[in-house]
């Protein structure tokens, strides 16, 4: 289940184990399948993977030559060959492209531009606002550079999301 999936996200997140009761869990779980994106069309169907590592974003804002970068931190949390779920700190509008950065990971000398495909704000009750957004890459290579061994988890394709 997606809420599963987010739930546990967020527990490794904050570094502390639920204590929930298990009917609570379920609550939670189905608040969060509520909260999720229901256009199928514009969720990944390929294989993902879980990899979490801090990263920096450039979200591009508007679409003429006046155009301004705004920038901020990010978390990847899963990967696919076309695509890149993020925890950002602000809510990326729709179809806004934005480019991921991380140094000391990243080897190639392009960036990669990823189209905003779907956000969704977590009511995690933290001081400040997080947003979840899935990106589809339209513009570059795939970030391997994510790819490495301490950063790729597992497998996480039988996981809706």
């Amino acid at each position: 289940m997606a809420g599963d999936f987010i739930h546990k996200i967020l527990k490794t997140l904050l570094g502390k184990a639920s204590s929930q009761a298990p009917e609570q869990e379920v609550t939670m779980t189905q608040q969060m399948e509520a909260l999720l994106p229901s256009a199928v069309s514009d969720r990944r169907i390929d294989v993902r993977f879980a990899v979490r590592t801090p990263c920096h974003y450039e979200l591009v804002e508007g679409p003429d030559s006046r155009t301004a970068l705004v920038r901020g931190k990010a978390y990847s949390l899963n990967i696919s060959a076309e695509g890149i779920l993020l925890l950002l700190d602000r809510k990326p509008e729709h179809r806004q492209l934005v480019a991921i950065h991380n140094p000391a990971l990243q080897r190639q000398q392009t960036v990669p531009l990823f189209e905003v495909r779907w956000t969704t704000q977590l009511p995690a009750g933290a001081s400040q606002e997080r947003y979840l957004a899935g990106c589809h890459l339209t513009f570059g290579r795939f970030p391997y550079f994510l790819l490495q061994r301490n950063h790729l988890d597992q497998n996480i394709s039988g996981l809706s999301l």
